[in-house]
């Protein structure tokens, strides 16, 4: 016989480990290390980002301040009493005086309303002027009668770039004149200057509304009149303020902030090269790679001598574990590490023990081998209880199962209603025999359950009919008390099983002619079952054990009782796995037992459900109008029609949702049945429409759809409908929902 090895895995030298262990202990301190040093730079960057921030907002206050500056000083030469008598020769010669004193300015100019220039300060009165450049801003100030600031232009007469502030001057509720004075970005940029306090290779610079560069700190000769990059006109275009990274006019890359003047709404910005802010990060990442090399050649070198020393001590512990293993026994070895010295003497202990571990190995294998020896034998012999068992069980049902086939199949027309008991109560018969022989399947919870709604009491009508050969049997007397509508979420036939199994249970530990009571009522979430009798009771220590598999009551030798004391563990595991619960108790012998079952309630199908077993006349006393249905499977649609038309109401159908709503303006039907999962408009939409086309007349929406959770519901009522079928529908409830009158 071929015995297989375990393939080793790859080994390393301990010297190997070593190196790795200082791999290992530098990296994560290299890590933290090169974190510090990015966050102590992404620190420094983000401080560099504020300061640009602030520095680009004090240079817009800074712009805005000389802005206003010139408007006051326009204004107020606007109300002098010299334009005020229309004296042009006085005011000419005023502005003349007042242009030294305004370092900014270049020129003074007068224009009338309609855009003349009556006077420039840099041409001799009288001379004949153009109109003014700048028509926007020149139109703004007429309109508005305020001040307006103009956009960077190329003036006509000193032909160097400028900007016009302008202030019209209103007498009598309309402009008279309008007052300019003409502001050269050079001399602009120089004010600007005068009040920097930021690093030489910071770049300031102010761009007009139009996104053109008024002023700019460097190479000014070079950009001023230009318009900004892309990038910076949309982020000025979308925000008043922010910092960025990006390339400037020059092709460096920056960072970058910007601010808008709140007065003029110029943006003033800041930027520094970003290699100026990058430089340091780079240089520390540079040092630390120099200070990890150095450590990891320091580690490595300890390393290897110290591995010398340990893979000696190593190698003689490997010797004597290999000595040990073939059975002898190891020297007693020394060595200056104390964890290799205490291996040596583990060793030499291990050694001495091994016999007496063996011995004891030896004895537990062989009680081992006896206790599965004789599980074995248990289980065969319960293997082979159960096959006989199913084989004596089946042996009656089989020939009377096919006997109600022959006499179906030979036409006896006697005894149909018999017939049919027949046959259902041995099939449920035949499910409950393979249920109760798989107790392995029981105690794993593994029964698979069919849940539907219904009513409890077919349940209960069911479970009667199954046991009530029990009760006329004994002469009980039983009474039940389920009033309809407890509706649950279960398998019918399992709930009806355990039912079953608790009056069997019931008739059989009752003295005949016993009383036997089974009622059921809703107790907030849950519908509780409870089954009471008066028979022979149950002592105090068997009622804990009453649902365990093959626990029975005390009974004689006859066994009139009968069963294999499987019948209320299958009730618990069942109910179990609908989500209940399954409780007895017994006032002692002789006083009875009461088994009560709790199962959860089924929720409730509103907006309104009509319970099919409380519906019995379905003839209307008068049709309620034309009624539409509509649903796009065409099979049902005919049926449900024939069905409606058989009832005797006026109705019409329809396949999609722009059908209905053609039929609806035209026979404005009082009635509408609808599938909610139509194609392209569904049949929530198609309520909605319906309830807005009917502009406030009577009428009945009901929803039938397969579609049945509780959300869908809620989606019903929000949308105006009046009831909700799931589908297959109860046809009586149908017509019964709508044969009912309007109020």
């Amino acid at each position: 016989m071929a015995v297989s090895v375990a393939r080793r895995a790859r080994t390393f030298s301990l010297r190997a480990h070593l190196l790795l262990l200082v791999i290992g202990t530098l990296v994560p301190t290299l890590a933290v290390m090169g974190f510090l040093v990015r966050r102590v730079v992404s620190d420094n960057r983000e401080a560099i980002e504020r300061r640009l921030l602030e520095a680009a907002h004090a240079e817009a206050i800074l712009v805005d301040a000389e802005l206003t500056g010139t408007i006051r000083a326009l204004q107020g030469l606007g109300l002098s009493d010299r334009l005020t008598a229309d004296d042009i020769s006085s005011f000419y010669a005023q502005a003349q005086e007042l242009l030294p004193m305004q370092p900014t300015w270049t020129a003074v100019t007068l224009s009338d309303p309609a855009g003349h220039q009556i006077a420039h300060t840099s041409r001799p009165l009288g001379d004949a002027l153009a109109t003014v450049i700048d028509r926007d801003s020149f139109a703004r100030a007429v309109e508005s009668k305020t001040p307006a600031i103009g956009n960077l232009r190329t003036g006509q007469i000193t032909g160097v770039n400028g900007f016009p502030v302008r202030v019209p001057i209103v007498r009598d509720g309309s402009v008279k004149y309008v007052v300019s004075a003409w502001i050269t970005s050079r001399s602009f940029a120089s004010v600007l200057r005068s009040e920097a306090s930021l690093p030489d290779e910071w770049t300031r610079g102010v761009v007009d509304p139009s996104g053109v560069v008024v002023a700019r700190s460097r190479d000014p000769e070079r950009f001023v009149g230009q318009k900004g990059t892309s990038g910076f006109l949309a982020r000025y275009e979308s925000a008043d303020q922010g910092v960025y990274r990006d390339t400037a006019l020059d092709g460096t890359f920056v960072y970058g902030a910007f601010s808008r003047a709140p007065m003029s709404r110029w943006i003033a910005g800041v930027a520094v090269p970003a290699s100026l802010v990058d430089a340091p990060f780079r240089q520390s990442m540079v040092t630390l790679a120099g200070v990890a090399v150095l450590l990891l050649a320091v580690g490595g070198g300890g390393t290897y001598f110290i591995s010398r020393r340990i893979e000696q001590d190593i190698s003689v512990s490997a010797a004597e574990a290999e000595a040990l293993a073939s059975g002898r026994m190891p020297a007693r070895s020394s060595s200056r590490v104390t964890e290799l010295q205490r291996l040596f003497d583990a060793l030499a202990e291990s050694a001495a023990l091994l016999d007496a571990r063996q011995r004891e190995r030896d004895e537990q294998v062989a009680n081992a081998d006896a206790a599965r020896a004789a599980a074995e034998a248990a289980d065969r012999a319960k293997d082979q209880f159960l096959a006989m068992l199913g084989h004596e069980l089946r042996n009656p049902l089989a020939p009377a199962l096919t006997a109600i086939h022959l006499m179906k199949a030979r036409g006896v027309a006697e005894g149909v209603r018999e017939r049919e008991v027949l046959e259902r109560q041995i099939r449920h018969m035949a499910r409950l025999v393979d249920d109760l022989l798989d107790v392995s399947r029981l105690q794993r919870g593994s029964i698979e359950l069919r849940r539907e709604r219904f009513d409890l009491t077919e349940v209960v009508a069911r479970a009667v009919e199954m046991t009530m050969p029990l009760f006329t049997e004994k002469q009980h007397q039983l009474q039940v008390d389920v009033p309809a509508g407890l509706v649950v979420h279960a398998d019918r036939i399992r709930i009806a099983q355990v039912l079953s199994n608790l009056l069997a249970n019931a008739a059989k530990y009752t003295n005949p002619h016993g009383q036997i009571t089974l009622r059921a009522a809703r107790d907030a979430e849950q519908i509780v079952i409870e089954c009471r009798d008066n028979g022979i009771g149950m002592t105090p220590d068997l009622v804990p054990h009453v649902f365990d598999l093959f626990v029975q009551g005390q009974r004689g030798l006859d066994r009139q009782q009968g069963g294999l004391g499987l019948g209320l563990a299958v009730a618990r595991t069942l109910i179990d796995l609908h989500g209940g619960t399954i409780t007895a108790q017994s006032d002692g012998p002789a006083h009875g037992s009461r088994f009560v079952v709790r199962l959860p309630a089924a929720a409730a199908e509103a907006p309104q459900v009509i319970p099919p077993d409380v519906v019995r006349d379905t003839t209307p006393t008068r049709p309620n109008g034309p009624i539409i249905i509509v649903d796009d499977n065409r099979d049902a649609l005919d049926t449900l029609l024939d069905t409606l038309k058989d009832a005797g109401h006026e109705v019409f159908g329809a396949s999609t949702s722009g059908e209905a709503l053609d039929l609806a303006a035209r026979l404005r039907p009082r009635i509408a049945v609808l599938d909610l999962g139509l194609p392209e408009v569904d049949g929530f939409d198609l309520a909605r429409a319906l309830r807005t086309q009917s502009d406030g007349g009577p009428l009945r929406l009901i929803a039938l759809t397969g579609y049945g959770q509780e959300q869908d519901m809620a989606a019903a009522r929000k949308a105006g409908f009046d009831v909700f079928f799931v589908k297959p529908v109860e046809i009586p409830a149908l017509l019964a929902a709508v044969n009912q009158p309007f109020s």
